[in-house]
């Protein structure tokens, strides 16, 4: 993960990889068809670790916009450390010719998965009406999460203040209660 991390997909090389883990490529091999399915194993973990950071953000106690924006933000942190291998894995969806890649879609579906969760149960709570689209809602906001991690990510990258957290926090709110009131209005 770290060497990912540091240098993304391409960089990390399989040696640098194998001496990193204290195995000769081999071993490495042993364990593994190639780099492809290493790095897959890496963002499945990040991934899984997100997700359920963002699951136990769940509040009830919050409106609707405050729920997912907790569960968002919690996700946010979570991932500031390892962005770069977040957005190399999402790259890498984008672009994919290898079918193991075509996995990393599967990841992402997750956060949409979770979010969706957020917006069933506010329907059920009648926070929104029963026609709402919510589905059409979860892909937007999925979309949102990644565009802002890129955003912050590459602010970071150029020199700026680095990942920062209120000013997407603001980005965020506005964001997610535009997304909120379209559905109010159906």
């Amino acid at each position: 993960m770290t060497l990912f991390r540091e240098r993304g997909f391409e960089a990390a090389t399989l040696r640098d990889i194998a001496r990193g883990a204290g195995l000769s490529t081999g071993a490495l091999f042993a364990n593994f068809t190639d780099k492809n399915e290493i790095f897959l194993t890496v963002v499945e973990d990040e991934n899984a670790r997100v997700i359920r950071l963002m699951r136990e953000a769940y509040d009830e106690s919050l409106g609707l916009v405050d729920r997912l924006h907790k569960q968002l933000m919690r996700g946010y942190d979570a991932a500031q450390a390892n962005a770069r291998l977040i957005l190399s894995a999402f790259v890498m969806r984008w672009s994919a010719s290898q079918p193991s890649l075509t996995e990393i879609s599967r990841l992402s579906d997750l956060v949409r998965v979770t979010l969706l969760d957020t917006l069933k149960a506010a329907k059920a709570r009648k926070e929104i009406p029963d026609a709402a689209r919510i589905d059409c809602a979860a892909e937007i906001l999925e979309d949102l999460c990644f565009a802002n991690l890129r955003r912050a990510f590459q602010s970071s990258e150029e020199g700026n203040a680095g990942f920062d957290v209120a000013q997407l926090a603001d980005s965020l709110s506005m964001q997610i209660g535009l997304v909120v009131a379209g559905l109010k209005t159906v």
